[in-house]
């Protein structure tokens, strides 16, 4: 009887951690048309020490892409007029911009915007941290049910 409670209690408690430690990881991907004399801004929530990494690719001439911090500091700025790939780290947590400004022309272009976000958690990726996670859970699991299985 106890051995039973004692396993749907380290079920629980493994489904428990599992969606915890999963999170929401940030993955972006998007075909963007961007009208003529026109802008446009996504916003990204981001911790400190988030990798951002990302590829942007421009169909029509040049357009002005820019990424600016929380307090509103640019912190990379491109103008485009073929397919660059851009990596920050994000130095604080709070909301990140990526602008996308057709300022210059009246013609429309097609952006298209791909990045991801790596999230750390005591300085190692989260995936590292759900993998040790599932291991430690299943290794508690194997003790536990060796101690409580009935001796020969």
């Amino acid at each position: 009887m106890v051995a039973k409670s004692m396993k749907r209690l380290l079920a629980v408690l493994c489904l428990l951690l599992f969606v915890l430690s999963c999170g929401f990881a940030n993955a972006y991907s998007a075909t963007i048309e961007l009208p003529g004399r026109e802008s446009k801004t996504i916003d990204v929530n981001l911790n400190e020490g988030d990798e951002v990494s990302g590829r942007i690719t421009l169909v029509g001439n040049t357009i002005n892409f820019s990424i600016s911090d929380p307090d509103s500091r640019i912190i990379l700025s491109y103008t485009l007029n073929e397919p660059i790939d851009f990596q920050f780290t994000a130095a604080k947590t709070g909301k990140y911009y990526l602008f996308l400004q057709n300022l210059f022309s009246d013609d429309i272009k097609f952006v298209t915007l791909n990045y991801n976000v790596q999230h750390y958690i005591f300085g190692f990726p989260q995936e590292y941290i759900l993998l040790f996670a599932i291991v430690g859970f299943a290794l508690i699991g194997v003790v536990v049910f060796i101690a409580l299985s009935p001796k020969p």
